[in-house]
C-alpha cells in the first residue's frame, strides 16, 4: 500500500471518531479535510476544495431555499391547518391527523423545517381538544422521519447517498424511487398509531407559552409558491431537467418573485452539511485515486462472500438504523455511504441495494431524542425524556428494519 494511501485511510478514520465524539464543530471537521489532502499531497487542492461545487450540494442547498419559501409564505401552516381541523377533536383522531399531515408534507419537504411549521398548528388543536402535546409532539418528529422516506426529496440524506452514488459513476435513485419502501411504512405505522401507539405517547407537562407562533400567510405568495414547487417536482420527477438544475431553477424564481428574500434564502442553508459533504467528497475521492478503497475491498471480500447478499442488507440497514440514533442521518450517510459501495464491490452485489439500506437507514433514528432535527426539535418544547423516545419509537425502527430488509431484496437482489 502507498504512503498516499495510508494517509488517507488515517485521515478516513480521523474524521470517523470526529464525527461520532463530536468534539469539534462539524464545519470544522469539513474543511479540515479538503486542507489535510492538499498539506500531504494525497490529491493537488483543486481536487480537494473543488467538492464544494458539487451537484449535490448545489442540490441539497436549492431544496432547502425551495422549502424555507414555503414555510415563509405560510402555504406549509396552511395546509396543514386545513387538513388536521377535519380529523375530529378525539385523542386518536389528532393524533392521526397530526401523523398525517406530517408525513406528507415531509414526503417533499425538510423534516425539521415541516416538524417546525406544526408545532404551533398542532400545539393550537391539542389545546382546544384537551389532547396531550407531549403526545402530538412526538407523532410530529416520528412522522417528519417517516415521510422523509418516501421520495427522493423527501430526506437530506437521500440526496447525499445520491452524490456519493453518482461520484463513483452508479446510477442515482429515481425521484419515486424510494416510495416502494417509504409508503408500506408510512401504512404500517398509520395503522401501529391507531390501534396501539397512541395509547403508549408519553404523557408529560408543557409549557403552553412556549409554543412559537404560526408563519404569517400572504396569499399571493403562498399561490406563486405552489406553483414553482409543483414546477420543480414535476421537472426532477419527469427528468425534464437534472435534479440539480430543476431545484436551483426554483430557488432562483422563489427569490426573483421575493417569494422569499435574499436574507431568507441565505438563513435557509445548510453550511454544517456544504462543509461536511463537500469535504467527505473530497475523501471518497482520495479513497479511489490513492488505491485505499481497494485495500478496504479486498481485504473485506473474503468475509463477506461467506454470507448471502440478503443477509448482509439486512445487516447494513439495521447498523445503520441504530447508528443514526446517536449520529445525525446526513453525517452518518457521509460515512457509511462509501463504505457500503465498496461492501457491495467486494460482495457482488448491486450498488442499489446497500445504497438503499443506508439511505433508508439513516432516517431510522426514533429510540433517542439526538438522532434527528425533528426529535431534538420537540425534546424540550414537549417535555420529553430520553426513555420516551426509546419506548415509543422502538417498533418503528423494528418496522423499518423489517420492510426495509424485504423490500430491498425484492427491489435489487
Amino acid at each position: 500500500m502507498s504512503l498516499a494511501a495510508m494517509e488517507t485511510l488515517i485521515i478516513f478514520a480521523v474524521v470517523v471518531v470526529l464525527l461520532i465524539w463530536q468534539p469539534i464543530h462539524p464545519i470544522m471537521i469539513g474543511a479540515s479535510i479538503p486542507i489535510a489532502l492538499s498539506v500531504l499531497k494525497v490529491i493537488n487542492p483543486a481536487q480537494a476544495f473543488g467538492q464544494f461545487a458539487n451537484t449535490t450540494i448545489i442540490f441539497f442547498m436549492s431544496l432547502l431555499v425551495v422549502g424555507g419559501a414555503i414555510f415563509k409564505t405560510g402555504l406549509a401552516d396552511f395546509l396543514g391547518e386545513k387538513i388536521m381541523s377535519l380529523t375530529g377533536k378525539t385523542e386518536r383522531g389528532v393524533i392521526m391527523g397530526a401523523a398525517f399531515v406530517t408525513t406528507a408534507l415531509s414526503a417533499f419537504l425538510n423534516d425539521t423545517g415541516t416538524t417546525g411549521c406544526l408545532i404551533p398548528i398542532a400545539g393550537a388543536l391539542g389545546k382546544k381538544s384537551g389532547v396531550s402535546l407531549s403526545k402530538i409532539y412526538l407523532t410530529l418528529a416520528f412522522s417528519a422521519s417517516i415521510g422523509g422516506t418516501i421520495t427522493l426529496i423527501g430526506g437530506g440524506a437521500h440526496i447525499v447517498v445520491q452524490g456519493f452514488m453518482e461520484q463513483a459513476g452508479q446510477e442515482g435513485f429515481g425521484f419515486f424511487e424510494y416510495t416502494p419502501f417509504g409508503l408500506p411504512l408510512a401504512i404500517v405505522s398509520f395503522i401501529w398509531l391507531y390501534f396501539v401507539g397512541y395509547k403508549i405517547l408519553p404523557v408529560r407537562e408543557v409549557n403552553e407559552n412556549e409554543i412559537p407562533p404560526t408563519a404569517q400567510k400572504d396569499p399571493k405568495k403562498m399561490a406563486l409558491t405552489a406553483i414553482i414547487f409543483v414546477f420543480v417536482c414535476v421537472c426532477m420527477a419527469t427528468k425534464l431537467l437534472p435534479m440539480y438544475v430543476a431545484a436551483a431553477l426554483g430557488a432562483f424564481i422563489l427569490v426573483l418573485t421575493n417569494c422569499l428574500t435574499v436574507d431568507d434564502a441565505l438563513k435557509s442553508f445548510s453550511v454544517s452539511t456544504m462543509f461536511l459533504v463537500a469535504g467527505v467528497f473530497a475523501l471518497s475521492n482520495a479513497m479511489a485515486k490513492t488505491g485505499a478503497a481497494k485495500y478496504i475491498v479486498d481485504g473485506m471480500a473474503p468475509f463477506l462472500t461467506s454470507f448471502s447478499p440478503a443477509v448482509v442488507c439486512s445487516a447494513v440497514l439495521f447498523l445503520t438504523i441504530f447508528a443514526t440514533n446517536f449520529m445525525m442521518g446526513t453525517s452518518l450517510c457521509a460515512i457509511f455511504t462509501p463504505m457500503a459501495l465498496m461492501i457491495a464491490q467486494a460482495s457482488n452485489i448491486p450498488p442499489k441495494a446497500l445504497a438503499m439500506a443506508v439511505a433508508l437507514g439513516a432516517s431510522g433514528a426514533f429510540c433517542t431524542p439526538v438522532g434527528t432535527g425533528p426529535n431534538l426539535l420537540v425534546w424540550d418544547i414537549g417535555g420529553l425524556k430520553f426513555t420516551d423516545y426509546t419506548k415509543s419509537g422502538l417498533p418503528y425502527e423494528i418496522f423499518m428494519w423489517v420492510i426495509g430488509s424485504v423490500m430491498i431484496s425484492y427491489m435489487y437482489l
